[in-house]
């Protein structure tokens, strides 16, 4: 493993905080996007079959039980001894991750919000707890900190969720929860045709005010002496957060299109987080 990230890596957000870190901190966040990185594709890649997917999953339970075990067989464990060792990264996410990608052979549709955060903790918040234990902190009680990675990963997979509402139905898969379509008067059938409609902007302007509260949520639990460690994560935030408000500016078209952020508007957001980050 180099220091170097990933080509996939270097095309990512995920890339702008990765840089921001010195060459440990770098070469375990790069071990640790690429197990993300290959637990995601079992279940996103149209050519393996479902079963297929399930028994490497399986077998990928079993290579985290002999990673901690120190018996790694897999290339992508085996660079994950390392840094587990050195930052003292926990089990129980790495089996989140798996847990979590794993809904996506199973259920598409989530009814309530309490439903998919349970989703987001297994694929999004998991990486948010391991990274925080690669950055580090000194000052904010373990608890917060973990509340933190939970809360900001609600915020970055919320805000893929929206961003991805017309790609996710290509793959037959609906995200938003239905009760909050069904409350503003819209439905999964309509959302399925891609129905614009006044009901699709009430039930997205809610989604949009729920990932803006876990932002800020998540930023109300961190020491501020704790800021600068969490550097890599806050670009990141920034990053996202100002794509969810594009997003909102441009009127929630996400029904056929996919919004991306320019590379100039994302290194000023990038400043704005050093700027936040170091008091100012």
């Amino acid at each position: 493993m180099t220091s170097q990230a990933p080509r996939a890596e270097r095309k990512s957000n995920f890339f702008l905080g990765f840089i921001l870190l010195p060459r440990a901190k770098r070469e375990a966040l790069s071990a640790v996007y690429a197990y993300c990185r290959l637990i995601d594709d079992i279940v996103d890649s149209p050519d393996i079959p479902q079963e297929e997917a399930r028994s490497q999953l399986d077998f990928w339970r079993a290579e985290v039980d002999r990673l901690y075990a120190g018996r790694p067989t897999h290339p992508i464990s085996q660079a994950l001894a390392g840094p587990i060792a050195e930052f003292k990264i926990p089990k129980e996410p790495f089996l989140e991750m798996i847990r979590g990608c794993a809904m996506d052979l199973e259920d598409t549709r989530y009814e309530t919000i309490t439903e998919l955060e349970s989703y987001m903790r297994g694929v999004a918040s998991s990486v948010g707890v391991m990274c925080v234990h690669i950055f580090g902190w000194d000052y904010t009680a373990r608890e917060r900190m973990m509340e933190f990675a939970r809360d900001f990963g609600y915020a970055f997979q919320l805000t893929n969720i929206i961003r991805d509402v017309g790609a996710d139905l290509e793959l037959g898969r609906v995200y938003l929860p239905l009760a909050d379509l069904r409350e503003a008067g819209y439905s999964e059938e309509r959302l399925l045709a891609r129905e614009p409609s006044e009901a699709f902007q009430h039930a997205m302007r809610k989604q949009h005010a729920r990932a803006k509260e876990y932002y800020a949520r998540a930023r109300g639990l961190v020491d501020f002496r704790d800021r600068p460690r969490l550097l890599p994560a806050e670009v990141m935030g920034h990053v996202y957060e100002g794509l969810l408000d594009e997003i909102a500016r441009g009127g929630f078209s996400v029904l056929f299109q996919k919004a991306r952020l320019s590379s100039p508007r994302k290194l000023v957001l990038a400043l704005r987080a050093w700027l936040y980050c170091h008091g100012f």
